[in-house]
Order: structure tokens, then sequence, then C-alpha cells
């Protein structure tokens, strides 16, 4: 990674991986200008990042420039690729940071793959809009605007890049600064709050460009969570799908032996699916205490599916219908807890918003 300090190194790695990954080993090249971070979870190494000084922060007082530091660093490290980060607010810094890679690609002549990476578009106007899918036409225009303007100053500056990706990295975590916890801390945060833009074409582009094995282990590093929820998702859908046919029954209370055990053993699939082993009573627990889902809810819940039925003595059918929506929503709004609970870790205080969410969404379905 190529850029000046600030650019946003560290968050893009955060980004790509889904998880805050602190920056760990820090070993010197050469000089003191250049450093070598491993970006680790779990015991792997995910990312192995060069940074470069350079980009108006060389010293005068170093013996070595930063292109002769970059160029032994290369020769040892040998990288995959070359990720070029320009802030894509700095606008007078862009022309800098160009002018700065086409030196250090005329100095360490290879072929190693450039791509050029627009950092901080989220703070383009207007930067109130943080939520990726919410960008208005403006925006949306302002940053296509700015990663035209970078690709006509590489073309300018004659600078091989395979690509220009604007992304935004902005990502707000379930604590505050989170840079002074512990390593432990760190690597049990969530995200609260998502505002990243673009980082699955970028590392589409990485998997399809890098070295075959390169490639493989960034796969299975950045999509194993994506695959894991969306296998999650189809379950869920499948079970509510299923509680319908069951609730379809018309005598009061008939369906619960077959409801309640569904509910559970989707509870378990889900925990399973997070890599948690819970068993037949774990899952009913988490029933009937998670997330506010109490006895008490849930049996409430259950009376008004059932005492829907009774609707059947006067109109053959309605009160099926009403039943089978009310399995659904349960259904559904069940399995997004265990979802949030068992593979997104969020906390039984947490999953309570998140299944009333979760029940509104079904009952729009």
């Amino acid at each position: 990674m190529v850029g000046r300090t600030g650019v946003g190194k560290s968050s893009l790695i955060n980004a790509i991986f889904s998880k805050y990954i602190a920056k760990t080993s820090p070993v010197e090249i050469g000089t003191n200008q250049l450093k070598r971070y491993n970006y680790e979870s779990d015991g792997d190494i995910l990312f192995e990042v060069i940074d470069t000084r350079g980009i108006a922060e060389s010293s005068t007082e170093s013996l070595t420039t930063a292109e002769d530091d970059l160029k032994r660093a290369i020769e040892d490290f040998d990288p995959d690729a070359i990720l070029f980060l320009s802030n894509a607010t700095e606008r007078a810094r862009m022309d800098e940071d160009v002018t700065y890679i086409k030196s250090l690609y005329e100095e360490v002549d290879t072929q190693i793959p450039l791509l050029t990476v627009l950092t901080h578009v989220d703070n383009l106007e207007p930067s109130r809009i943080k939520e990726s899918n919410q960008y208005t036409d403006s925006k949306k225009k302002n940053i296509s605007d700015k990663k035209l303007q970078m690709e006509n100053l590489l073309k300018e500056f004659e600078v091989a890049c395979s690509t220009v990706i604007p992304v935004s990295t902005y990502i707000e975590w379930n604590k505050e600064d989170p840079h002074l916890l512990s390593l432990e801390e760190q690597k049990n945060l969530i995200i609260d709050f998502d505002g990243r833009y673009n980082i699955d074409e970028l590392v589409d582009f990485l998997e399809n460009n890098l070295d075959f094995r390169a490639s493989i282990h960034l796969m299975m590093t950045t999509r194993i969570d994506k695959a894991v929820r969306k296998i999650s998702n189809l379950i869920i859908k499948g079970f509510a799908v299923a509680s319908t046919t069951v609730a379809i029954t018309p005598i009061p209370f008939s369906d619960i032996a077959v409801l309640v055990p569904l509910q559970l053993i989707l509870i378990i699939f889900i925990a399973y699916l997070s890599g948690a082993d819970i068993d037949k009573e774990s899952a009913k627990e988490f029933l009937l205490s998670a997330g506010g889902v109490g006895a008490l809810g849930y049996g409430l819940r259950t009376l008004a599916q059932q005492g829907g039925k009774a609707l059947n003595l006067l109109t053959p059918g309605a009160g099926s219908a009403v039943s089978s929506a009310l399995a659904f929503s349960g259904t559904f709004s069940i399995g997004k807890a265990a979802q949030a609970y068992y593979i997104d870790k969020k906390s039984k205080g947490e999953v309570e918003n998140i299944m009333k969410n979760a029940n509104e969404e079904a009952e729009g379905k």
C-alpha cells in the first residue's frame, strides 16, 4: 500500500475483512522510514502490508530515498499487487500522489499490478450521507467526477494503472476508540454502522488479478462470512415458509407440537453455521429468553396465533390465514434473532430490537 499518512490504509483492511484487524508485528525494512505490518486474525496473517513513506513525507536527513526503500522492500517482499491510495477529497494532493507513484514505478521498474484506490468518497458532497444505498445522484456524480479526474491524471503522467476504484471504508464499531482497546477486545468488535461503498468491487478486482494462490486466500478469508450469512438467510426464509404450511391446520393448538420443534431446529441450524454446537435445551432456552422473546411474549404470540383459528368457527379459512401470517413472522423473527446472536455476536439486549425489526419486515412481505 502506497499512500500518505491518514489516507486510510488500515481502514481499508478492516473494510475488506469486515472486522477490526489491529496492526501487529511492525518490522523495520532498511531505514526507519518504511515498515511492514502483518494484519492478523485468529493467528492467521491475512494481509502483509508495506507502509511506505514518501508523498511529501520523505526526510531530507535520510541516507536513502523513498524510492530506494520501496525498491529494496519489493525485492525482499515480492508483493502480489501495489495498492495506490489517494484521498478523493483532496484535489491538489492527487497531483502530488500521481507524481510520486510515477517516480516510484520508474525507479523500481516492476510489472507488479497497480491498482488505484480513491478513499473517503463518503466525505464528498453531500457529506452528511454515509449510507451507500442512500447516495444521491449528485453524490454519485461527484464520485464519478473524482474517478475521471484520477484516470486523466494517470493518463497524463503515463502511469500504467489497472483500474481506479473509488471506495468508502466508513465503519462505526460497537465500542468507541477501538484503537485504544486490547487485542482481545478488538477481536470481539462488531460493526454498529456500515457505511462501506464499492468494497465488493475492489475485492472482485483483486481476486481476478492476483496470483492464483493469493487470490484463493483472499477469496476464502473475505467471502466466508458472506457465504454463511447467505446460507443463514436461505434457511430462515425456508423455515418461515414451512411454518405457514404447518399453521394452516384449522384445529386450534394442533400445530404447536410441530411449530415449536421446527423453530428449535432453526435455532440449532443457525448456531451450527456460526460454529457453535448447541443442544435442544440450549435452543429452547434461547427461544424463551433471548432478545426479549420471554415466556410471556412467546406465549402471547402463540395465544394470538391459535386464537386466530377460532375465527374459523365464524368464517372458514379466515383464521388459518391469520395464523399462517403470524407463524411466518414469528419464525422469521426468531431466525433473525438467532442469526444476530450466534453469527453476528450481538448481545441479547441488541437482539430484542433486531427481532422487532425482523417481525415488522416479515409482516411487510
